[in-house]
């Protein structure tokens, strides 16, 4: 059985075991994981491979696994995502988060989102605002570009390096000739947090905007979420992003426990 995966309680009528296997299947997929075939899942599960096929299939037709072309290999699905967001919604972060943002928010003008990701996007999780000028569409529930916005560079440096590959193939494939173009400016901020500990993205997003975020990651790893500041170019200068990207990575190491699940007893 995978490290994750319960033994069934015994003579548990109520217990229902092809739930529990298909399940258990899902629970071989993780960051380190992230594709994998039939053979593998049944060692890992140590289910026949008849059965785990089976299993798959069921999963793949309800859109929870993906089979990858020309590939004997399959990923999680789509509709997993909603389940994941559904975990995020029963954490308390936005709300643990909310004090500290507003007052990043009010003191430099700005806007700060915390946000998730969502496929090929990052969704608010939570967002404050500090002054009228910012871009006021965007609330909780919003998405913005995983590919251009500082919250999806973010996610993408709290990665690791294989996971942040993989995804950025994804997005040089969605975006297409446009990749040519955030592709550099991408690569440069990801370079300069390695030293920084902070991405800066300048007009990506929207011409008149520069942004400032980072990562936030629950100790274990299993949860990548990211934090970020943006305002009006004309305010929101190389040397104010610098001062707010050290305060958002205050907020993030203090923002990371939380993500954990504490089991009540």
């Amino acid at each position: 059985m995978t490290k994750t995966a319960k033994k069934r309680p015994p003579k548990d009528r109520q217990f229902i075991a092809a739930l529990a296997k298909g399940l258990q299947v899902l629970q071989c997929f993780s960051p380190s994981t992230p594709e994998l075939g039939a053979s593998e899942i049944a060692r890992m599960t140590g289910m026949p491979q008849p059965s785990v096929w089976r299993i798959c299939h069921t999963l793949i037709q309800l859109g929870f696994l993906v089979v990858l072309p020309g590939r004997q290999t399959m990923r999680p699905g789509i509709p997993l995502l909603g389940l994941g967001h559904a975990v995020l919604a029963g954490l308390p972060i936005g709300d643990l988060a909310l004090p500290d943002m507003q007052s990043i928010a009010s003191r430099y003008e700005g806007a700060v989102s915390l946000g998730a990701r969502d496929g090929l996007s990052m969704i608010y999780l939570q967002r404050c605002q500090g002054s009228a000028i910012i871009l006021a569409d965007l609330r909780v529930g919003s998405r913005v570009p995983m590919a251009t916005s500082a919250t999806g560079w973010a996610y993408l440096a709290g990665l690791e390096t294989a996971e942040r590959n993989k995804l950025m193939a994804e997005l040089s494939a969605s975006l297409g000739r446009q990749w040519s173009t955030v592709e550099p400016k991408l690569t440069t901020a990801l370079r300069q947090f390695e030293k920084q500990g902070y991405i800066v993205n300048k007009g990506s997003l929207h011409a008149r905007i520069n942004s400032v975020a980072v990562p936030v990651k629950s100790p274990d790893g299993s949860i990548t979420l990211s934090i970020s500041s943006g305002g009006i170019s004309e305010v929101f200068n190389s040397e104010k992003l610098a001062e707010i990207g050290s305060e958002l990575t205050v907020l993030a190491a203090k923002l990371g426990p939380l993500l954990s699940y504490q089991p009540t007893t």
